[in-house]
């Protein structure tokens, strides 16, 4: 009994001792942005003293919104009842939070400053979003989480105090533009996408890639994204949150639809000797080199993105699947991109402040173009993963005027590549926000896929949020302060249940599964085993329903992913190891945002 007793007080002990260790290293990290020190602490209580949201008086819907969240929020935590005043219905600085756009050498992009004294808080920023994320960046420091879409999922305190450290900090973000392509976007999903979209603006991204009309080619509507469905709804989403939207996504036939074939077969592709458009998403490209077929689609590109002042990048991806034209002028590896060059001309004649996008997707369009200039109304979306072919990133980097190239990431939420089995890789999700900032790219683009299976990828991307404004991010460290705040008094062991599954259970590097490789299926299983364990016995001393819930979708991924690489490992992927996968998603429907939905995981494996 002694040495029960004994045990107990060594661990409570421990988890004592890292939270105040944590605690102090999160405080120091705050302290050593600082440029200047305040003149006291600044409390904020529930005696109301502080009340005041204070905007300039001809504030933007971006700066009213963020002043909304603020009230929203601190309400929340303090219990007070806050108010939003215009700069000249409230003149008085003391007790309130100010919320400035202002010019300052220090800020870059949408970057801020929070200044805080004994007095009040100053939230600054040249740019207006910059002043949302200052918002959320102090909600944060209030004691928020944002890990996951959804009110529900938010960790949000109720506090009789929140203390503010005094001083003045500034955050740039590392990385200009930081995105993600949302797919499961239908008329069904309108209410899930308000919830990404929120989502994304709480972590402080800024980019969203849709496309107007891409059906999806899965068992299911996993692979849809369809904003001409959802437009009048997520449009007022992401305008109040300033982002920058990105129509593209093999739009391809929105411009160029196959009914042109009828009267012009010669404008379509040249497959195995013959010009045909087939049913089906991926029959159809079009021939790059004809100049009647370029002008058509330049044409129907540019009176779209007239129509569509909302927009801010045009994107002129071709079909997706290959069957690039075989004829012999679209033999030069210039060819593709010359059409998208003409597309960027005549879209400068209507829409000079829109960006044209060449998709570098395909050996027919990876090569920077040796004989024609980049115009300076172009950016380039580089798909190639990083390794190999980053010299040839380089290169475009180097000839596109600005270095307007984006990164197109894969790995961190994409259920195709991953053939339903997307992993949690928090030191990679971190170190592709490094890759970038080192290779030059202006932004990442990383596919979302798709949004209702959003546990594990949103998890990535919280990593990868997080090191787009921090440098050299502690993983660790991040890791310990999102399993206090989410798993609350069984923090401490869910985080050794994490180092388990990253040490243990996925053993490194990531294969796509398409390409093979072999499983130490022995190792799997007995990591698997052992993390099962440690589970229930977590979840047999947790007395929070809440928290119950989320301790069972690691252990859902835990299950799923043992099955699933169980399937990978056999000599000739048994059908019967596919139903496995398929009947545990059937059996788990409360799951939906661990799992991908029955007939999906049937279609992709």
């Amino acid at each position: 009994m002694k040495k029960k007793i004994s045990g107990s007080l060594m661990v409570l002990f421990s988890r004592v001792l890292f939270r105040l260790v944590l605690s102090l290293a999160i405080i120091g990290f705050l302290q050593s942005c600082s440029t200047e020190k305040g003149g006291g602490i600044l409390k904020l209580r529930n005696d109301g003293r502080i009340h005041h949201i204070v905007v300039d008086d001809n504030s933007d819907q971006v700066v009213r919104f963020a002043a909304m969240q603020l009230k929203e929020y601190l309400e929340r935590i303090s219990g007070n009842e806050f108010r939003v005043s215009g700069r000249s219905d409230h003149k008085s600085k003391k007790n309130t939070i100010q919320l400035n756009i202002k010019k300052d050498k220090a800020l870059k992009w949408d970057g801020f400053m929070i200044k805080k004294t004994s007095k009040n808080i100053q939230l600054r920023s040249a740019e207006s979003r910059g002043l949302l994320y200052a918002v959320y960046c102090l909600l944060e420091e209030a004691g928020c989480s944002f890990v996951y879409p959804g009110k529900e999922e938010e960790i949000i305190p109720q506090n009789e105090e929140t203390v503010f450290i005094p001083g003045t900090f500034i955050h740039n973000p590392l990385i200009e533009h930081r995105g993600l392509t949302p797919y499961g976007l239908h008329a069904g999903s309108i209410e899930t996408g308000r919830n990404f979209i929120d989502w994304m603006a709480k972590n402080r991204m800024n980019f969203i890639l849709v496309s107007e009309d891409r059906p999806s080619d899965a068992d299911g509507p996993a692979h849809a994204i369809l904003w001409k469905e959802t437009r009048e709804y997520l449009l007022p989403e992401l305008q109040k949150r300033g982002f920058i939207i990105d129509m593209s996504e093999h739009c391809m036939p929105v411009f160029f639809p196959k009914s042109l074939f009828e009267d012009h077969p010669d404008w379509w592709a040249l497959n195995d000797g013959e010009r045909k458009v087939l049913p089906g998403p991926y029959s159809g490209q079009m021939c790059y080199s004809n100049k009647e077929a370029v002008e058509y689609y330049a044409s129907a590109v540019a009176e779209y993105a007239a129509g569509h002042p909302e927009f801010h990048i045009i994107g002129t991806w071709p079909l997706d699947g290959g069957n690039y034209c075989e004829c012999e002028n679209c033999k030069d590896p210039e060819t593709v991109f010359k059409a998208a060059r003409r597309v960027a001309e005549k879209v400068r004649e209507v829409r000079p402040d829109m960006l044209v996008e060449h998709l570098a997707y395909h050996p027919q369009s990876w090569q920077p173009p040796e004989t024609v200039s980049i115009p300076g109304n172009m950016t380039v979306l580089w798909c190639p993963d990083p390794g190999p072919m980053d010299t040839l990133a380089h290169e475009w980097i180097r000839k596109t005027p600005g270095g307007k190239v984006y990164q197109f990431e894969y790995y961190m939420g994409d259920n195709y590549r991953y053939a339903a089995n997307v992993w949690l890789r928090p030191e990679y999700a971190a170190g592709v926000a490094y890759h970038a900032r080192k290779t030059g790219y202006r932004g990442v683009v990383s596919l979302y896929l798709p949004i209702q299976t959003w546990w594990r990828s949103s998890f990535n991307n919280w990593f990868f949020a997080r090191a787009c404004w921090q440098e050299n991010l502690d993983v660790r460290s991040a890791l310990a302060k999102y399993c206090m705040d989410y798993y609350g008094d069984q923090g401490t062991e869910v985080e050794q249940v994490f180092s388990l599954i990253f040490n243990e259970l996925q053993t490194e590097p990531c294969r796509d599964s398409r390409r093979g490789g072999h499983t130490d299926i022995s190792r799997t299983r007995a990591a698997a085993v052992a993390i099962l364990e440690e589970l229930d016995n977590i979840m047999g001393k947790c007395s929070d329903d809440v928290i119950a819930i989320r301790i069972q979708r690691l252990k859902t991924y835990v299950e799923y992913f043992l099955l699933h690489r169980e399937f990978e490992s056999a000599p000739e992927r048994n059908p019967a190891g596919r139903e496995k996968l398929v009947n545990y998603s059937r059996q788990h429907p409360e799951q939906h945002m661990v799992l991908m939905y029955p007939e999906y995981i049937k279609w992709r494996n």
